[in-house]
């Protein structure tokens, strides 16, 4: 016989009393900020309280209004004998998933019906993850899960609330909700001045593609997605779509011809250290981009509406930006000496020598880079030099050009054998 007793509402103290969950623990009633919360009196419970205190208050400072909820708080959130409540949390879930959790359901409740519910939770959880932990279970599953979709051309559930969020916060997302989506989104984002919407969405798309921890995310990436082949690209709706460049080539340079609704950018992984570049495509000039030393690179077309489309020119292009007539490399103890001479170069602001190093897993990272000047006459040929008095640490040193365009392209890599 399950025995309970009636609570009155008295805010930021307990109610008189408690009740008893069947054979379980009792539970207490709280209320706090106008939100009535039924905990069960468990250490466990008493945490995920404390935590759903902490996220509630965040909401009420940043104008959210989640007064008059019922939140439940109990070591079996599926028991269907207690009565209904807006939110039920399980009190053996970590608490900082509790707060996610119930921050998106509080958000979701403001909203109301007349949003679309996949919309809804789209926009919550958004929310939920900005004021969550970095390192809460709840926010990683949602970062791997919002990789996942924008992997397959989804920006309306992803780039596009990240932008909102952004943008303009809580009250960007709120504005949004109000109308249709996703066009409520683009008037919310222009009436904070964003006057190119295309734009802004995708950058925060090349973001979440190639370097998420951009965007502040920790889960990372399960990997770079396959790029389709194609120059020709068209959207059905609101998207993304990655057109794959010839892996053969030494380098190839990209104009886009034809284009509306669209954007796009070029990404390149380099190997050895994983960094990436990103560089918008220009309608009135070609994007020359080197492969010679990168792992991945492929053109990321973001589109708007039915009938966005794209065509791209693509030629490859021999021995850019370098022809080298020779190069020296000499390392002694503690010491480092690099020479090198071009035959000629195009379209390079430099060159660029990097110092590497290894971890324990063997990963390779930048220990320090050093800019070389370019000679500006690049059809004649030009000697150039690099000492580095100090080898401590560094396994490799490579030689990069730096395009014009904002590419490094490999030149050559030279390890130090003695300190892998």
């Amino acid at each position: 016989m399950r025995i309970m007793r009636p609570a009155v509402a008295l805010a930021g103290c307990l109610l008189g009393g408690a009740f008893w969950a069947g054979a379980g623990s009792p539970v207490n009633s709280f209320s706090h900020n106008d939100v009535l919360f039924e905990v069960e009196a468990t250490p466990q419970g008493q945490a995920t309280f404390a935590a759903c205190s902490q996220i509630l208050d965040l909401l009420v400072q940043r104008g959210w209004r989640p007064a008059g909820a019922r939140v439940r708080i109990q070591e079996n959130p599926f028991d269907a004998t207690l009565p209904s409540a807006d939110v039920v949390l399980g009190a053996g879930a970590p608490s900082e998933d509790s707060a996610f959790d119930l921050a998106a359901a509080l958000v979701v409740r403001q909203f109301g019906r007349a949003l679309d519910p996949a919309v809804g939770d789209a926009l919550a959880q958004t929310v939920a993850a900005h004021l969550s932990a970095p390192g809460c279970g709840r926010r990683l599953q949602w970062e791997r899960q919002w990789l996942a979709r924008l992997d397959g051309g989804d920006l309306l559930s992803t780039a596009l609330p990240e932008l909102l969020w952004r943008t303009g916060g809580d009250s960007a997302i709120r504005e949004a909700a109000l109308g249709k989506w996703p066009e409520s989104a683009y008037a919310a984002l222009a009436a904070r001045g964003v006057e190119h919407p295309l734009k802004a969405l995708g950058e925060v798309a090349v973001a979440g593609v190639v370097n998420p921890e951009a965007l502040g995310f920790h889960a990372g990436a399960a990997g770079l997605p396959a790029a389709k082949a194609g120059l020709d690209v068209r959207f059905s709706g609101t998207g993304l779509q990655l057109v794959a460049l010839p892996g053969d080539a030494n380098a190839v340079a990209l104009q886009t011809l034809q284009s509306e609704g669209t954007a796009a950018w070029v990404a390149v992984k380099y190997a050895l250290t994983g960094s990436f570049d990103a560089v918008a495509l220009n309608p009135k000039a070609e994007v020359v981009v080197p492969l010679r030393g990168t792992a991945w690179a492929a053109v990321l077309v973001v589109g708007i509406g039915p009938g966005a489309h794209v065509a791209i020119n693509s030629r490859q292009l021999d021995e850019y930006p370098v022809r080298l007539r020779r190069w020296d490399f000499l390392a002694g103890e503690g010491a480092a000496s690099l020479a090198w001479e071009t035959q000629r170069h195009e379209g390079l602001r430099g060159f660029v020598v990097e110092a590497l190093q290894t971890d324990a897993s063997g990963k390779w990272s930048v220990r320090r880079r050093t800019l070389v000047p370019v000679a500006e006459d690049g059809e004649s040929s030009f000697g150039y030099a690099f000492v580095d008095d100090d080898t401590n640490g560094v396994g490799a040193y490579r030689l990069l050009a730096l395009t014009s365009d904002g590419f490094l392209a490999e030149v050559g890599l030279f390890p130090l054998r003695n300190n892998r």
